[in-house]
């Protein structure tokens, strides 16, 4: 039985650190909240090797005594509270002593700190103090981190890649920047100068030096008031949005938060006027009073919550709504938009899309015949039945799987034509069979692209194509050139915040940055092999290339359409996974008609 033993003290403060230092990314974080704690003016964050090799705080504000500098390296040693009220009325960043006791433990640090009379260094490597010495600095602190995680690898094999960690770390330094807009905040990575700000308190300004002026200009400030919560920010037009939500910024009092209900009220303003996978884009800040908000919910105090959640949701979707409308209509109050916005929600349902589950159950069916007669035809396009013969042997009773009959067998399909410029409906064995010519056509074309050796054929523009990218896509675009090049793209970098496209993919053509775009996002989401990188990518291609929803076939194009896909073995799902089509029996439609 092993007995039960004290731990030493460099074990305790390794685990301690664990609690704090998760990556190069909460170091960042900690140490730059430290600096604004010390009311600097300017801070210059500096890092290599995604924050492993280097992580460089420089700024100009208290400084720390001598006889502090020691204490400032010892667990449970603060400056910021001193009794148990002073952790419900926080104004400073944080609290935490052990924050550059956890970071001097799993690293090497070097500090020079002159609180205006006299500058000191400081050297701790392993939680142990190396040396104190007297070293002329200017006022304000330089804290250097190297070989962040050296004696615990066991904590560093879980660390990502260095891109992956610098991206975090831009993350992390923009959200402060937005904090604290009257703070000049600069950021280096691998000696290359990200952004500065100007610290001149203008959130816009913040904007454009971080994103460049092509992000920066599709992005329209608001203000506005629901009860005691004011709202005011930056949220995007309709021509810039992402495929996830790293693009949205919450501040309450002046804090980055993270609470579900922010996000949904925002993407709850553009209901209707984006696509289903296009997100916003937007830096919110909402001022609330203290005593309506709890922020001790999380040791980093990220995650907030609201005593009125409802509240909260309407000040952001009442204000990012209005400043929608009055892009649109300049003209018209804000006021007046709110009116016509609850009138027009609430004469609408919103609209549910169905399944092939769902139709078996009673739906809400009207029998309005005149109203179907009364539609416009010019949405059918009408064909005579066209009887085609694919080259399959497996078909099934449903949507996923059609009954295999036996290995010769060849079933003969009519076409009836094709509806709403979306959908191909035909007959096959007695049942009726509505395909989503977008989704089949994209599964043709990713399977196509699998298929061959050399997958995309590609295409030089002969004018190539200036982009602005935000720092986090511009670094995967350079970490990931050869994996875009086997996609088709060939980029280079252009200044500071852009890339050149010289050569594009084949079916990528009138919509190569989107494309693009969409590539480099899917890049950002998921941490996978680039392999498994390459098939996301020509899915996104295959999406791309795919014929759309309202794109209007004559008969030629809708049999060679159907023929191709009903020889595809994976033809039931598009290679999103989503359904390429809908089976229904006549005893499914007599249920529906209630015959």
């Amino acid at each position: 039985m092993n007995r039960i033993k004290l731990l030493d003290k460099a074990l305790i403060d390794k685990i301690a650190a664990g609690e704090v230092v998760e990556r190069p990314a909460s170091v960042v974080k900690e140490l730059v909240e430290n600096s604004l704690d010390a009311g600097s003016c300017r801070i210059e964050v500096e890092i290599a090797g995604g924050g492993l090799d280097l992580i460089r705080v420089i700024d100009d504000g208290s400084g720390i005594d001598e006889d502090d500098l020691i204490l400032a390296f010892a667990r449970h040693a603060t400056s910021k509270i001193s009794d148990e009220s002073h952790l419900w009325a926080l104004s400073s960043m944080g609290f935490r002593g052990e924050a550059l006791s956890s970071i001097g433990a799993v690293s090497r640090v070097e500090m020079y700190s002159n609180p205006g009379q006299e500058g000191h260094c400081i050297q701790v490597e392993g939680g142990e103090v190396i040396s104190l010495k007297p070293a002329p600095s200017p006022p304000g602190t330089s804290i250097t981190i190297r070989d962040l995680f050296y004696n615990t690898p066991a904590r560093k094999k879980f660390v990502k890649s260095a891109v992956t960690e610098g991206n975090q770390v831009y993350d992390i330094i923009l959200r402060l920047a937005f904090s604290h807009p009257k703070v000049s905040f600069s950021f280096s990575n691998e000696r290359r100068r990200v952004f500065q700000t100007s610290g001149n308190g203008h959130i816009p300004e913040v904007a454009l030096a971080i994103f460049g002026q092509d992000y920066a200009r599709r992005l329209m400030q608001f203000r506005g008031q629901y009860g005691a919560i004011q709202v005011f920010g930056l949220t995007s037009t309709l021509e810039l949005t992402r495929k996830n939500r790293k693009g949205q910024i919450f501040l309450v009092n002046g804090r980055v938060v993270k609470n579900p209900i922010l996000g949904v009220a925002m993407e709850e303003a553009y209901r209707g006027l984006l696509l289903s996978r296009e997100r916003p884009v937007g830096i919110i800040y909402l001022t609330i009073p203290p005593d309506q908000i709890d922020v001790n919910v999380h040791p980093q105090k990220i995650e907030i919550r609201f005593n009125d959640e409802k509240a909260v949701f309407q000040a952001i979707k009442s204000g990012v709504r209005t400043a929608l409308y009055q892009q649109a209509n300049p003209n018209i109050t804000g006021q007046q938009f709110l009116t016509r916005l609850e009138s027009e929600q609430n004469n609408q349902s919103p609209s549910k899309g169905s399944s092939f589950t769902q139709y078996q159950s009673a739906l809400p069916l009207k029998y309005d015949l005149q109203g179907v007669l009364n539609n416009n035809p010019d949405n059918w396009v009408p064909t005579r039945a066209v009887e085609t013969e694919p080259e399959s042997s497996q078909w099934g009773e449903t949507r996923q799987q059609f009954t295999q009959s036996n290995e010769g067998f060849r079933p003969q399909v009519k076409t009836f034509g094709q509806w709403q410029d979306s959908y191909l409906v035909c007959e096959l064995e007695g049942r009726l069979v509505i395909v989503d010519q977008h989704a089949a056509h994209e599964r043709l074309l990713f399977n196509r692209l699998k298929e061959t050796e050399s997958p995309v054929h590609e295409q030089e523009l002969a004018v190539p194509v200036a982009i602005e990218l935000p720092e986090d896509l511009l670094t995967i675009a350079e970490a990931k050139s050869e994996l875009l090049q086997e996609l088709g793209y060939y980029l280079d970098r252009f200044g500071e915040k852009s890339m050149v496209i010289r050569i594009i993919p084949a079916m990528a053509t009138d919509q190569e940055v989107e494309t693009l775009m969409d590539i480099l996002e899917q890049l950002q989401n998921h941490n996978l092999d680039d392999r498994l990188h390459l098939d996301e990518g020509l899915k996104i291609l295959a999406c791309k290339g795919a014929i759309k929803a309202g794109q209007r076939l004559d008969q030629l194009q809708i049999n060679h359409l159907l023929e191709e896909w009903f020889r595809t073995d994976t033809r039931d799902f598009c290679p999103h996974g989503r359904p390429t089509c809908m089976v229904l029996e006549k005893s499914d439609l007599d249920k529906l008609l209630k015959r």
